[in-house]
């Protein structure tokens, strides 16, 4: 019995030590600045923050030109961990702009409508507190066949979020959701995981940023980019 409970009782300990250690670890990684920093700054910078369809966006740099678009996405990432991750980001100098894509990650893993949607409150507080007025472009939740059952929930997140960027001269909602439907059901956008956007997809993307960047950002911002790469 002695010796049962003497192996029973390390193993709780070496249980703790790892506990510890790998609890600390985690700690660590979540408060590191959002991944995709770059000692590249000026006018011309944006940054695209957001979850897996913003980190697999692999031709973003070729389809953004003449922006420098750097791409701070986080493969699988919920907007409470984005969140974690901005706050603790160490940049000198705010972005042109910042392009913000997630949400889809959240709703799916069961947070509500509502918890969704004042993460992405609490992200623009702490954008607010970090890079002032620097302006936001927030890209809607995309209608994916994997998801399809969620499409309620994702319009009512889209319509807070759009309600959000009528209230805030500081952010603007880009509604992707039209240029991905065909026939009212997810159109040939999406990869072989149906979640997923494909080059297809990314270049209807690519047609609506484009559309909302020159509409919103200051005509000399956008004379001097273009200028920069003509």
């Amino acid at each position: 019995m002695r010796i049962a409970l003497a192996t029973l009782g390390k193993c709780a300990l070496a249980l703790t030590v790892f506990t510890v250690i790998f609890g600390g670890w985690q700690w660590v990684l979540a408060r590191q600045p959002l991944p995709g920093a770059s000692n590249r700054q000026g006018a011309c910078v944006l940054w695209f923050v957001g979850s897996s369809t913003m980190s697999r966006w692999s031709s973003l740099q070729d389809d953004l030109k003449p922006w420098i678009a750097q791409n701070r996405g986080m493969g699988g990432a919920t907007m409470a961990e984005i969140n974690l991750h901005i706050a603790n980001d160490q940049a000198k100098r705010a972005p042109q702009a910042i392009v913000y894509y997630a949400g889809d990650n959240d709703l799916a893993f069961g947070r509500s409508v509502d918890e969704t949607v004042g993460d992405l409150r609490e992200f623009l507080a702490i954008k607010s507190r970090l890079f002032g007025q620097t302006p936001v472009f927030v890209i809607s939740l995309k209608p994916s066949p994997l998801r399809w059952d969620q499409r309620a929930q994702q319009d009512r997140y889209n319509m807070a979020a759009r309600t959000i960027a009528g209230q805030r001269p500081d952010v603007t909602y880009v509604d992707i959701v039209p240029l991905l439907l065909e026939q009212g059901r997810p159109g040939p956008f999406y990869s072989e995981d149906g979640l997923h956007l494909n080059d297809q997809g990314y270049r209807r993307w690519t047609i609506a940023l484009r559309h909302a960047l020159d509409e919103k950002l200051p005509h000399a911002v956008l004379q001097r980019c273009h200028k920069e790469v003509s």
